[in-house]
């Protein structure tokens, strides 16, 4: 099998699954209690706080497990505005888990703005300066685009919402940008980031939120006070080894073969006349294709059958008519029909890549010639 939707979620890294193990068999007790081995489970989950932080870059006291990016996200749209009155900005590119808590935001009559996005998906920049005022209060950008690979240019839009709105609080969900980018998360000045394990070679149902040292944000989850009071309920100790682990990992990796890559699939797919998104600063992990006369849909099935695996715009939407992204980034209905999604992964490599690209490319011939 060759799979290429690793920004649908990833393989679990063989040693994330040891950690995860070794921790539930080990090491399963209440990390909250407070006998010995309890407290040996609790050091468990500082020391992977650490390792994670030291990969990217931060404090360890500034990550804060959650159940997931979802989670994340909701928790920092509801409760990380300093004020309750004042404008929230986003762009038209965010993932659902922002874009419908902006879209509750706004139907409590908060005063919620869309900046729009250019072709290539990133955000447009000098409507994202019109829309920043002294009114804001809160902004949430993604680092890099879920449907194109996209990165938005975070650390100069940081720098104009504190020019424009000082006393905002700035948010990115990093979701396919942690460890993806040669950013840091401290190196783009954000107030808030969010992040999740699956993504990463670690299990679903863990993630984070990165709460910059000295940000305070409410709760969302009120009950025990576990994660210093941020966030209540007991920590899954095994998958926070597992995401550890994994993140160690990725950070080791070297990854630089991934861009060159995923540049040479778009000019395979340009040269069979198909027309490819987000090829201006891309993180090199997302390749987005619109595949003339073949729906994504029948596409993606008839390819599986050939055991390769690839998406047809964010598993998020797979269930849902349209893609407000895609539209956003000004693909017609027709175009969005036909477009796919290739993600890859630190250990995806060129001959497998280029297998399933040929695959791709032929199968989409024969569906057509079926269909004249």
């Amino acid at each position: 099998m060759i799979y290429l939707d690793n920004a649908a979620t990833t393989k679990v890294f063989d040693c994330a699954i040891e950690a995860m193990e070794q921790t539930m068999k080990d090491c399963f007790f209440n990390p909250n209690a407070t006998y010995k081995r309890a407290i040996d489970a609790k050091k468990g989950i500082d020391s992977a706080r650490k390792t994670i932080a030291d990969c990217l870059k931060v404090r360890a006291d500034e990550i804060v497990f959650t159940s997931c990016a979802t989670e994340s996200n909701n928790w920092v749209m509801n409760c990380g505005r300093k004020r309750p009155k004042g404008n929230v900005v986003i762009s038209a590119g965010e993932h659902s888990s922002v874009y419908e808590p902006a879209m509750q935001l706004k139907n409590r009559g908060i005063d919620v703005r869309i900046v729009p996005l250019l072709k290539s998906g990133i955000i447009d920049e000098g409507a994202f300066s019109r829309a920043v005022d002294e009114n804001t209060t809160f902004v949430s950008i993604i680092h890099v685009n879920n449907e194109t690979g996209a990165i938005n240019p975070i650390k100069r839009l940081v720098d104009t919402t504190k020019r424009l709105a000082p006393n905002a609080l700035f948010h990115s969900d990093g979701v396919q940008g942690a460890l993806k980018t040669k950013d840091t998360i401290s190196s783009l000045g954000v107030d808030f980031y969010s992040a999740s394990a699956h993504k990463l070679g670690a299990p679903k149902g863990i993630g984070f939120l990165y709460i910059k040292n000295g940000i305070n944000i409410a709760p969302m989850l009120y009950g025990g006070g576990q994660e210093d009071g941020k966030r209540s309920g007991t920590q899954n100790t095994p998958y926070i080894a597992a995401f550890a682990a994994a993140v160690e990992h990725l950070a080791a990796i070297d990854k630089s073969h991934v861009l060159p890559l995923r540049n040479e699939l778009a000019e395979h797919f340009k040269s069979h006349g198909c027309t490819v998104i987000g090829d201006d600063n891309n993180s090199g992990y997302i390749l987005g294709v619109v595949i003339p006369g073949v729906k994504a849909e029948i596409l993606q099935n008839a390819v599986c059958d050939r055991d390769v695996i690839i998406g047809k715009g964010a598993a998020c939407s797979g269930a849902k008519r349209g893609n407000r992204v895609l539209s956003a980034i000004g693909l017609t209905d027709k175009q969005i029909e036909c477009y796919v999604r290739l993600s890859f992964a630190a250990d995806t490599y060129r001959d497998e890549a280029m297998k399933a690209a040929q695959i791709i490319t032929e199968t989409a011939q024969k569906i057509r010639s079926e269909n004249v």
